[in-house]
């Protein structure tokens, strides 16, 4: 089962419901993880085991997006771990951003 989350941060920013992991009927072939686009700041979804993917997105997983110091938990699918704290922030350009889970899909 994939999760779906929200990007929340003290500065007001706020995601819309992004998914995060796959759901039983695509699980083989599909991984969606939040990313943020070069081009625009937002974040987005984006399929990490898609075959080509978009090189102006950059997946919340790429440790350039998360604060190193941070010692948070982590939501996982399968091998894809994404960290709930000190993400970066397209708002407030700080490492504040929090991915909460809203719940559960399939």
């Amino acid at each position: 089962m994939g999760e779906i989350i929200k990007g929340i941060c003290k500065c007001g920013y706020q995601t819309k419901e992004l998914k995060f992991g796959a759901g039983m009927a695509d699980f083989e072939h599909s991984r969606t993880v939040p990313a943020i686009s070069m081009m625009t700041a937002d974040i987005v979804e984006l399929d990490i085991l898609a075959k080509s993917p978009n090189p102006q997105l950059v997946p919340y997983t790429d440790p350039r997006l998360h604060d190193q110091s941070c010692t948070c938990t982590h939501l996982q699918a399968w091998e894809t771990l994404l960290p709930t704290q000190g993400n970066y922030c397209p708002g407030c350009h700080q490492f504040r951003l929090r991915f909460e889970s809203l719940g559960l899909y399939d």
